[in-house]
């Protein structure tokens, strides 16, 4: 190999590839472009992130419930001094024990409701990833089939030149 040949060879393995959008734009929810979407695990985290915050929600407000209903029962077993305060006290209890199921009843079923939305998101988002990793795919081996072909077709006139 000449001289000449080999210099070629080493500029042309030499050369930076231009940075594309993709590794310099900002992020973005979603959007078409590959240069701004998220990945399949960022937007799994923001769609777990969401159901963790309503099912906090939904069980703070069962604490609030639960607190409540503790003190009006602490007040109500105070302020008994005779018998029929005694019942009320009984039956204000069943009507609090009542309450406090049925609030963890709806907290349970609004944990399915968010864990289902949840699941089917990220489902969704996997089979968007996945779309847009085969794309980006082929748009590297397009661009790497250029380079090559350019590289060959320098060579070539290396060649024909010496």
């Amino acid at each position: 190999m000449s001289f000449l040949t080999e210099t070629a060879f080493r500029r042309v393995a030499t050369l930076q590839v231009p940075r594309t959008l993709a590794t310099s734009a900002p992020r973005a929810s979603f959007s078409t472009s590959i240069a701004f979407q998220k990945t399949a695990t960022d937007s799994a985290k923001d769609a777990l992130k969401s159901v963790d915050r309503a099912v906090s929600d939904k069980l703070v407000d069962g604490i609030d419930i639960g607190t409540t209903v503790a003190s009006k029962l602490k007040e109500t077993t105070e302020n008994i001094t005779a018998g029929d305060v005694k019942g009320k006290a009984a039956e204000l209890q069943g009507e609090a024990k009542g309450k406090a199921s049925e609030m963890a009843g709806k907290a349970k079923g609004a944990v399915g409701e968010m864990a289902g939305k949840a699941q089917g998101t990220a489902e969704e988002v996997s089979g968007k990833a996945q779309g847009s990793a085969q794309q980006a795919a082929g748009q590297a081996q397009g661009t790497a089939q250029q380079a090559a072909g350019k590289a060959k077709g320098a060579a070539e006139q290396v060649k024909r030149n010496m």
